[in-house]
């Protein structure tokens, strides 16, 4: 199950960076930085029956974007949990969407603050 907050334009600026000659891991741990934050922000807001849906939310490390994924065999049940499922009883906890509400207006500065340490670091600027 993946989460999202897009930022517009955003494909276009990494594509400029590396043109420039940012390197491709450079961005990565700039992703990686900033799906790692949250997937601690959903994590905090998983329901903690067990602990064990908590323990599987996780961040991605690509090149030009952050992922937050939950469940995989480990937590097959991430998906019902977080979405809900009416047939079984039960109730959608959301807890993937308050953690994209919650990291939405840093993640852009997050992202803006990372360009700009490369970029310094680059000799861009």
């Amino acid at each position: 199950m993946a989460s999202g907050v897009r930022v517009e334009g955003l494909t276009r600026a990494t594509r400029a960076l590396r043109s420039m000659g940012v390197e491709v891991n450079d961005l990565k741990d700039a992703f990686s930085r900033i799906s790692t934050t949250g997937a601690g922000i959903a994590a905090r807001f998983a329901p903690k029956k067990s602990g064990r849906l908590a323990s599987n939310v996780r961040g991605n490390r690509a090149q030009s974007k952050a992922v937050i994924r939950a469940g995989g065999a480990a937590a097959p049940h991430a998906g019902p949990i977080n979405y809900g499922w009416p047939k079984r009883g039960i109730k959608a906890s959301g807890f993937m969407q308050r953690a994209d509400r919650e990291i939405e207006p840093y993640a852009v500065s997050m992202l803006n603050d990372e360009i700009d340490t490369l970029t310094k670091r680059k000799g861009l600027r």
